[in-house]
């Protein structure tokens, strides 16, 4: 076949030629053996961001391999399938990748048209009876723990596990301050740099505030906008029933730290007691609760910006104007 070829993949320079070309890609479509072996695996795990690029991944996702699971999934969108074997790659619908199982290791390039979009054909297929990367995750997840639900009584511990678990997400953080001022201690102690960092990689971060006037909502947002804009942060006015600052990661783990004394500047010495669990039913009640507040917060934000727009027109003196065109053309 024309713009066929076989080679061997060890020190070929052919094929590092093709995977850098493969790097600028705008659209790809990957199907990849066990994560830890394949180099495509450590291909992607090295390719640069690139604005409006399309990654679409399918790989068989295990307990063994998902912290690799975690890691593609900040950086593609990531599908699971049981039995897969082999690993190809498709460059915007036009060349084609495959390592050849073997003791020699070779790879098989392809530019030939038909032959393209007939493997672009079967990687649809595949993916269309393939799950969600996040599900399989949390399947894992779930299967490999029983479930629990623990008190943490030590600040330090308390924030290490912060820490931890905003550093293990793979898709998705939820945050809320029931405070401005827990707030302003998760920034002190280096959370907010964390959240920035997990948003920046490619983990859907959303943060919740609640505050009192439009000058701790200005402050907040400037502050969190300064340094780290890629984190999705929203403000609620409406009041809460307990002081606790809650994080909730991948809809999997939750973590309710309550606020003894909002006075206080010093974590150590603002925090009570906390609750640890990855429950289903306890982790959905806060998920539930902050997407419930979320959009309450969204209606807010609405209805303020409808108010700002009234009142800007508010006490003007409007009046009619008639405008005339005339439509005849001069010869």
């Amino acid at each position: 076949m024309n713009g066929d070829e076989i080679f061997q993949l060890a020190g070929a320079q052919r094929a590092r030629e093709l995977l850098a070309r493969f790097a600028g890609a705008s659209r790809l479509d990957c199907y990849l053996g066990p994560l830890e072996a394949a180099e495509l695996a450590g291909f992607l795990a090295g390719l640069e961001r690139k604005r409006g690029r399309q990654l679409r991944i399918i790989a068989n996702i295990t307990n063994e391999n998902l912290d690799a699971a975690k890691q593609l999934m900040r950086r593609s969108d990531l599908h699971h399938a049981d039995g897969v074997a082999g690993s190809f790659c498709i460059a915007d619908g036009s060349e084609y990748l495959c390592y050849l199982e073997g003791a020699k290791r070779r790879a098989l390039y392809s530019a030939h048209e038909p032959f393209v979009r007939m493997q672009q054909f079967l990687f649809d297929s595949l993916l269309d009876r393939a799950i969600p990367a996040k599900d399989k995750v949390k399947e894992i997840e779930r299967g490999t723990q029983a479930e629990y639900i623990e008190t943490v009584r030590d600040p330090a511990e308390i924030l290490g596990l912060a820490t931890k678990l905003v550093r293990s997400a793979a898709f998705e953080i939820l945050v809320l301050f029931s405070t401005i001022n827990s707030f302003y201690r998760a920034e002190s102690d280096g959370l907010l740099d964390l959240l920035g960092m997990a948003s920046d990689s490619g983990v859907s971060v959303k943060v919740l505030i609640k505050v009192d006037d439009e000058n701790m909502k200005d402050a907040s947002k400037q502050k969190t906008k300064q340094k780290h804009d890629s984190i999705n942060v929203s403000f609620i006015r409406q009041s809460l029933r307990t002081k606790i600052t809650t994080f909730v990661i991948d809809q999997s783990f939750s973590l309710a730290i309550e606020v003894n004394d909002d006075a206080k500047k010093d974590f150590a010495e603002a925090t009570g007691l906390a609750t640890h669990s990855n429950s289903e039913s306890t982790v959905f009640t806060y998920y539930s609760m902050f997407e419930n507040l979320w959009m309450q917060a969204e209606v807010e934000r609405q209805s303020s910006a409808r108010q700002a727009y009234f009142h800007m027109f508010k006490g003007q003196k409007m009046k009619d104007e008639t405008y005339r065109r005339d439509w005849k053309q001069e010869g």
